[in-house]
């Protein structure tokens, strides 16, 4: 049946991952559709396409515990209320003891004392300006700072000119000198997702020639597989393409799909994230999964074996599986250990993605704002639940008071 809907075999088929997906099962995935030709790999909310060569591109360089060392911090496009509250109490903490906090974006209320900088990147020309007059108090700190600290946020990261932002972002850090330093590398990426880093650092990413084809809107996959994927976006998934849906709650994704596989909740089954800072972090299982559910890994590894002897996945338990992470990047064995600091080639890689951008592109002038509208439901598991329906509505009334 495959066959049949896919006669370019897997130029045809594409896979989309969610927020939620372990890195077993997105090693697994990957390995199967490289197996079957597929390149086309990706993960949902608009970050297809984000680099995984430099890892220091997309990490949280100076970690969290570097909020404690930094003498001015600057949010752009980030709400860090919403996206990662716990950070957002960290450098609540900083700001109380007198370090300054500036917001690139939308004007949010991050119960502390910040300075609005301006909704655009055009304000970030004030804080490299060689003019002795700054035009704010917080562009004259950050100036003086040794150690800046720069959080490049969701509302960058899930904009439609994405590229756009990010290469004037890279500029503004190139020119201020003190961002990344021998001694300190303030160049921040904070993401709004489980999976994401870890989908970046084993490499599910699609190829050039598949980012490509996307752009063009040629040759849409007639096959999509969705690992727990039900945020995607509808043109990601092209309609008359034969859906496989692989998950846990009968959300957008099984309403859409042709076949579903039940997987197992992040709470039901042993499994490897990645935050923001790159640490490898272990969930264990609390509960059994529900009904015929089984570990997303598993599945995959059962339906490489039904496809055919080229398709089999070498690895058969949750040790093999793992010893494929490391094999694919070394620092999967490690785990809750504090990561090294990645190598800053960002130098090289600015320059490289620079030349990805069309000269003349210019960003969309408009707010760059956190994706976030719903801090209680930001997931499929969050959407189903009774608890967090009860809190938006508590919300909402609290809003209208």
């Amino acid at each position: 049946a495959m066959a049949e809907r896919c006669p370019e075999g897997g130029r045809d088929m594409k896979a989309i991952a969610g927020k939620l997906a372990d890195a077993e099962s997105l090693v697994a995935l990957k390995d199967l559709m490289n197996k079957l030709g597929c390149e086309n790999l990706t993960t949902e909310s608009q970050v297809a396409g984000l680099s995984a060569d430099v890892r220091s591109s997309y990490l949280m360089n100076s970690q969290i515990a570097g909020v404690d060392e930094a003498d001015c911090i600057l949010l752009i496009g980030s709400n860090p209320r919403k996206e990662s509250p716990v950070l957002n109490s960290r450098i609540r903490k900083a700001n109380y003891e007198g370090v300054q906090v500036g917001i690139v974006g939308e004007d949010v209320d991050l119960t502390f004392a910040t300075a609005h900088l301006g909704d655009s990147l055009a304000s970030l020309k004030d804080l490299v300006s060689s003019s002795k007059k700054a035009s704010s108090a917080f562009a004259q700190t950050f100036k003086q700072a040794k150690k800046p600290m720069v959080i490049v946020g969701p509302g960058v990261l899930q904009s439609a000119d994405r590229d756009v932002l990010l290469n004037e972002i890279h500029a503004f850090v190139e020119a201020a000198k003190t961002v990344v330093s021998q001694e300190w590398n303030g160049y921040n990426i904070l993401h709004d997702a489980a999976a994401r880093v870890g989908a970046l650092d084993v490499g599910f990413v699609p190829s050039l020639r598949s980012e490509e084809v996307e752009k063009k809107g040629k040759d849409k996959a007639k096959f999509v597989y969705l690992l727990g994927a039900d945020d995607w976006s509808e043109e990601e998934v092209p309609e008359g393409a034969f859906v496989v849906y692989q998950g846990h709650h009968g959300d957008l994704g099984a309403n859409r799909a042709d076949v579903v596989l039940p997987g197992a909740a992040f709470t039901e089954k042993p499994g490897l994230y990645v935050n923001s800072e790159g640490r490898v972090q272990a969930a264990r299982r609390a509960v059994p999964p529900v009904g015929e559910a089984r570990d997303d890994w598993k599945i995959i590894r059962a339906l490489s074996e039904v496809i055919g002897e080229d398709a089999t996945l070498p690895y058969s338990d949750l040790g093999g599986v793992r010893a494929r992470l490391a094999q694919v990047a070394p620092h999967f064995a490690s785990v809750d250990v504090a990561p090294e600091q990645p190598m800053w080639l960002n130098g090289q890689y600015f320059g490289a993605f620079a030349s990805k951008v069309k000269k003349d592109a210019k960003a969309a002038k408009k707010p760059l704002r956190t994706p976030i509208e719903n801090f209680y439901m930001t997931d499929v598991i969050s959407r189903a639940s009774r608890a967090m329906a009860k809190a938006t509505q508590a919300r909402q009334q609290g809003l209208s008071a």
